[in-house]
């Protein structure tokens, strides 16, 4: 994992190609409606109740996994960090106004949160900010791109 203070240097290492194995899961993001499934909750013989678990879809794994590939979350104290609970809690922010790292910021966010409240991770696919997060990265790309071919 890379620390927030290299990420900006490790920003510039990705390539085009890189990237675009995050970009090419946007369609498949955009046509799923579930994105994971609740687990467990039987009960079992002794009268007690299995532990209830949150089941990731494939697209969530494959996001996932790519994420950390790209090496896009990023090491910081997140806990506190308030700014990104006040982004993540406005069901309304346009994360298109965000520079990549604050967007890796929130990545961080989420991955950590899933640790601690299962399930985060993949309610925030189902309210649409991991897929505005995505499509923030890449309009980030694409104006980089532009930029530096001048």
């Amino acid at each position: 994992m890379v620390s927030l203070e290299d990420l900006q240097e490790h920003l510039q290492t990705l390539t085009e190609e890189d990237w675009n194995k995050l970009f090419v899961l946007i369609p498949e993001l955009e046509s799923t409606t579930k994105f994971g499934e609740i687990k467990g909750g039987k009960r079992l013989a002794d009268g007690s109740i299995s532990d209830i678990y949150v089941l990731p879809s494939k697209i969530v794994d494959e996001v996932y996994f790519v994420l950390c590939d790209l090496d896009l979350i990023p090491i910081f104290d997140w806990v506190n960090w308030h700014e990104g609970k006040s982004i993540l809690d406005n069901p309304d922010f346009d994360y298109s106004t965000l520079d990549t790292v604050t967007l890796c910021k929130l990545l961080t966010v989420i991955v950590r949160t899933d640790r601690f409240c299962e399930g985060f991770f993949v309610s925030n696919f189902e309210n649409g900010v991991m897929q505005k997060i995505i499509h923030a990265f890449k309009h980030n790309e694409l104006k980089r791109r532009q930029t530096h071919r001048f």
